[in-house]
């Protein structure tokens, strides 16, 4: 998962460096403005931080990171697991369900079975497992936010690094370096709208996917565990669980 997010921010970026030397290698440093990136990056951050507090700006790496994860989602296999436990529930009780926690790399499935071999009724395990659902979607919503937020304030950086250029061209007229200073001054516009519609943009976007992913397992997991404690057939969970995945993705021979 993490590759193809690699590779399209590499791509992005590679073709629009060829695009420009293409045109002759002396261009790229036209493309060179220290003070638009100030403007346009330092501009943001500070955005960034009239907005959210220092501790989770602090987790900003991490956050992108996240996108580069080759962590992926296999609802298949989590249902065949959850299918196996209704088997060994159903043959040996629930109780014998506590061994396979510690096994389990699926920390959102161990608390199902931990709260189901409990005792706890399913009310009460159907409430903890959905406010703990909540608790994960609200977090990597407010993740998804911030990058977000700066795939909207790049560009707006961009402009304003664009007006401050031209007010300063304006204010200094010389016919002669009219051209060179107009360059500069739309320098800022070109790093916010690349920064933003090939990087931060294209984040937040692979954020709301992972997130939706890991919503969709855990709403199998939640479904999968309230169906062992209710007693369900090993063939009816698999085939209630199965409802959520693509007709396309279904192993052979299932609904």
């Amino acid at each position: 998962m993490g590759f193809s997010t690699a590779i399209g921010l590499a791509s992005g970026f590679t073709l629009i460096m060829a695009a420009v030397l293409i045109s002759g290698v002396d261009k790229f440093w036209n493309l060179v403005s220290v003070s638009s990136f100030v403007i346009v990056v330092g501009g943001s951050f500070s955005a960034i931080f009239a907005a959210y507090p220092l501790r989770h700006i602090l987790k900003l790496r991490q956050i992108i990171s996240v996108t580069f994860s080759s962590r992926e989602f296999n609802p298949i296999g989590n249902i065949e697991l959850i299918v196996s436990f209704a088997d060994i529930a159903r043959t040996e009780g629930v109780l014998a369900l506590e061994k396979k926690i510690q096994t389990l790399d699926d920390s959102f499935l161990a608390r199902g079975v931990q709260l189901i071999t409990d005792g706890l009724s399913p009310d009460v395990v159907e409430y903890l497992l959905r406010e703990e659902m909540r608790a994960i979607n609200l977090r990597h919503v407010r993740n998804r936010g911030m990058i977000a937020m700066f795939g909207k304030v790049l560009p707006a950086f961009g402009l304003i690094g664009t007006l401050i250029g031209l007010v300063l061209l304006l204010a200094n007229l010389d016919p002669a370096a009219i051209g060179s200073n107009m360059a500069i001054a739309v320098l800022t516009t070109l790093y916010g709208a690349t920064l933003a519609n090939l990087m931060f943009l294209p984040l937040a976007d692979k954020l709301a996917y992972m997130n939706d992913e890991e919503v969709r397992l855990m709403e199998i997991t939640l479904k999968g565990i309230i169906a062992i404690q209710a007693g369900e057939s090993p063939r009816m969970i698999r085939n209630k669980l199965l409802i959520y995945i693509d007709p396309d993705e279904r192993p052979l021979g299932d609904i």
